[in-house]
Formats: structure tokens, C-alpha cells, sequence
């Protein structure tokens, strides 16, 4: 397995495995080809946005992507998606991937990391030093 910065030409590929990833439980999401190519250009099209792609051979099995988040004082990087495809899960590639990432923001002098996760996720992240914080996530649909 390989662990390597995005390019370009890794949007349709990263398109798949995220459709594939979230293909099953707990989000038995349905992502068309189009809508998950938005998506990963979405996030890639932020400001100072990161991927991190691990690959198997010639397919991509797993991505990190996100953009960095200016505050007050310092800047923050907000992780958008983290997949891995189903086959590969439970084998460490997530906890490298962000391992890969912390390795990209410390270059950076970016010190912290922000995501939001469904509840399930919360003992994968918590292994991987992150916790909770005190803000709640709110919406509305209109």
C-alpha cells in the first residue's frame, strides 16, 4: 500500500471508493458516479484544501480530504471525508491516513484538527486521539 498527496487525476478514482465506502452500513448511501465527483471536487476546490489517497496496485482504497480553516489565531483543518473502501476496513489504513495527514499539517504549522462523525465512528476516532468538543452541530432542512 502506498500513502500519497492527491492530484488531480485522482478525482474520479477518489469518486469510486467513496461511493463504495459509503455503499454499506451504517450509511447504505447510493452515490451516483456525478454526484461523488462533485463532492470530491467540492472539498478539493476549498482553500488550501489536502488529499491523502492510499493506493492498493493501481486503484485508490481510501482517501482523506479537507481544507485548512483560518480562525482567530491559528488555523485549523477541517477533515470533509475520510473512507475507506470495505474490503480494506479494520486493517489501520484509516488510522494511517490520518496519521499521513497530522505528517502534512505539522509541515504546515497547523496544530489542530476538526471533523464531524456520526456516532458509530466516535470510539475509531477516539483511538486516534481526537475527542469530542463543545460544539453541537445544528440544521435545518428546508
Amino acid at each position: 500500500m502506498q500513502y500519497r498527496v492527491y492530484k488531480e487525476t485522482d478525482i474520479e478514482e477518489l469518486a469510486r471508493a467513496m461511493s463504495e465506502a459509503y455503499s454499506e452500513e451504517p450509511w447504505n448511501e447510493k452515490w451516483s458516479p456525478n454526484r461523488a465527483a462533485r463532492r470530491v471536487q467540492a472539498i478539493l476546490g476549498n482553500f488550501e484544501s489536502i488529499g491523502i489517497v492510499v493506493e492498493e496496485g493501481d486503484a485508490i482504497i481510501g482517501g482523506l480530504l479537507g481544507y485548512v480553516d483560518p480562525y482567530a489565531d491559528e488555523d485549523f483543518f477541517y477533515v470533509s471525508e475520510l473512507f475507506v473502501v470495505p474490503q480494506y476496513k479494520r486493517h489501520g489504513i484509516g488510522r494511517n491516513l490520518i496519521n499521513e495527514l497530522e505528517n502534512e499539517l505539522k509541515k504546515k504549522g497547523i496544530s489542530v484538527v476538526q471533523l464531524m462523525s456520526i456516532e458509530p465512528n466516535e470510539v475509531f476516532y477516539g483511538k486516534c486521539g481526537l475527542s469530542k468538543d463543545d460544539v453541537s452541530v445544528l440544521f435545518k432542512r428546508l
